[in-house]
Formats: C-alpha cells, structure tokens, sequence
C-alpha cells in the first residue's frame, strides 16, 4: 500500500519507541486502514543499529498447533544467512524469529525447553549489547483457539503470551511489545481483562479524515472539485484512494467499488430484519456500543466489515463511505 501523510502518528510511535518499556502497545483499527504500512514506515526511520525487531504477521500464516506457532517463532542458528545467499531480493527488514541452535530448537519443539525462558534470554541480550528489542504481532488473535497442552489441562496459548508480554514490558522493562489487529471485539476482550489493566496502552490508526484526504488527493494532481468528489464517495480509506488514483476513470471506478460494496450488503442482509433494524439505527445517528442486547447484532455486523466498533472510543459506526451509502440506499434511510 503506498504511504501517505501519517506525521502524527508517526511522531508518536517513534516516540513511544524512544521510551523505556511499559506496557503493551495495542494498535488497532478498521481493515486496511494502514496499520502495518504505517509501523513499517517508523521502523525504517529509526536508527537501524539501536533497534532490532521480531514480527510476525499471522495474517500469511496457517497456523493450527502449538507446534505450529514455535516453528513461527523460531529457527535455526543460520537460517537468515542461509535464506539471504538465495534471495533475489533483500529480505523487508520487518522480518524476524528467534535463533536457536539446532540441539535447543529441538528441545523447544520437544516441550524439554522453556520457550519463554528462550526468548527472554535472547532479548536481554539484546539489550546488554545495547540494542533495543521490539516484539510485533500483526492480528495476533488468530492464536485465540491455540492451547498449550500439558497433562493435566489444556491452557491458551494467548493467555501465556500475554502474561509474557506484561513481564517483558511492565515487569521487567526489557523490550517493547506491539500487537496489531483489526479485530476489535478481540481488544474489547483484552480491554476487559482484569489483569491486564494497567499494562497496555491503545493507539488507533483510523482512516484520513476529509481534511487530509483532500490534501493528499490534490498532491496527487487531482482538481479541488474532483478531490472532493472522490472524497464524498469513498472518505479517506487509503486502499481505496490508491485504487482510485490508479484507475483511468474515475468516476467509472469509484461506480464499480459502489456496485460491489451494494451488492455484498444486499447479501449480507438478505432476510436478515435483525441486522437491517440495526443498519437503520446507526444510519439514524445512533450509537448502539451500550446495548448490550444488540452487541452481537453489531459484532455480526463488524465481522462482515459493513459496521466498526471501537471498544476505546466506545462508538458504532460504518466501516467506510461506501459501506453507508450501500446501506442508504437499500433501506431508503438517510442519514441524520
């Protein structure tokens, strides 16, 4: 995705990467909104001999057991060398595991070896040789059905994680720790979590407002009035305004996305008078976050990407321009 005017997120995240370890960094938002382009940009401006990151986006993964996951997080003393004699390409430098030996990869895999005790290990090298470790996770609950089996229960792996993440940070101050979802029921279950108040902090990346879209739109060379008209149509969605800015016509292109985005819906709400009712009242101005009995109404909702709900800020809204429109026009409601 290319990158556009992000200064203040920017600004920020490099100065929370600045800072000593303290809590758990959640990075949130709607799909597509930028998140991962965003960190990935403040990675690249921070001094490459002081900083040293271990992310992992799950999103590209198929991971199905505990196993699969250790095999994610570490590799064999060698391999990165290994894999950049026979790269065509320089590896991003957002690519990252933990190197082991081959005997206490073995170990770990084998259940023998401690895998956090392994990772914490590496990290305070890291910092003893004056580098600073920074642990991403891009939509880490996609771990949420993983389990660490032992002989008498089976425990969540996301529990164990995050217990290890409040030790790396709020415990002990040896490393940052950074998750980025976009699944927002899953940072409503963390917000929740009693034990884990006083450990995280929350960041949300949204999309542009009107504003900045119209700044970035005119830099692209687009008129005022054709800005604006991209604008009242898709907002600032940066996927979308890529898409857009790269088409010959305009107009037809932003008519194909509303065409697609109506039809989706259409299905999405076919027979379904629950979720209409729903749609209708946040196209009224509504704010449904406090009602609790029609909370998995909008959860539905958000999961088919027509709806955003943001546990932070405690609000409902359309997940994009085009998502309300769709709805608009289907239910004949306007918005207030």
């Amino acid at each position: 995705m290319k990158f556009w005017n992000r200064e203040k997120e920017i600004k920020w995240l490099k100065k929370y990467l600045k800072t000593e370890p303290n809590a758990i960094l959640f990075i949130y938002g709607p799909k597509s909104s930028g998140k991962s382009t965003l960190l990935q940009k403040v990675v690249k401006e921070l001094p490459k001999n002081k900083f040293k990151y271990y992310w992992y986006d799950l999103r590209e993964e198929a991971i199905t057991t505990y196993s699969s996951v250790l095999r994610l997080f570490f590799k064999e003393k060698g391999w990165l060398k290994r894999m950049l004699e026979f790269a065509s390409e320089v590896v991003k430098v957002n690519y990252g595991a933990f190197e082991m030996s081959g005997g206490n990869l073995a170990k770990i895999l084998r259940g023998d070896l401690n895998p956090f005790s392994e990772m914490r290990r590496v990290l305070e090298k890291d910092r003893k040789d004056g580098i600073n470790p920074v642990l991403v996770f891009d939509e880490l609950q996609k771990l949420k059905e993983i389990y660490l089996n032992s002989p008498n229960n089976q425990r969540p792996l996301i529990n164990e994680l995050f217990n290890f993440f409040v030790r790396l940070t709020k415990v002990l101050h040896i490393s940052h720790v950074i998750v980025m979802t976009s699944d927002t029921f899953f940072i409503e279950q963390i917000y929740g979590d009693s034990t884990l108040k006083n450990t995280s902090e929350y960041y949300l990346v949204d999309y542009f407002d009107d504003e900045t879209t119209l700044k970035i739109l005119k830099k692209e060379g687009l008129p005022e009035n054709k800005a604006k008209y991209v604008i009242n149509w898709i907002g600032g969605v940066p996927w979308l305004i890529e898409r857009v800015l790269s088409s010959n016509d305009i107009d037809e292109k932003i008519k194909s996305f509303y065409n697609q985005f109506l039809s989706e819906m259409f299905e999405s709400l076919r027979g379904r008078n629950d979720l209409k009712e729903i749609l209708k009242r946040v196209l009224k101005g509504e704010n449904l976050y406090y009602e609790e009995k029609k909370i998995n109404l909008v959860k539905e909702l958000a999961e088919k990407e027509i709806l955003f709900y943001d546990p932070i800020n405690r609000t409902v809204r359309f997940q994009t321009r085009l998502d309300e429109r769709a709805a608009q026009e289907i239910l004949g409601v306007e918005r207030e």
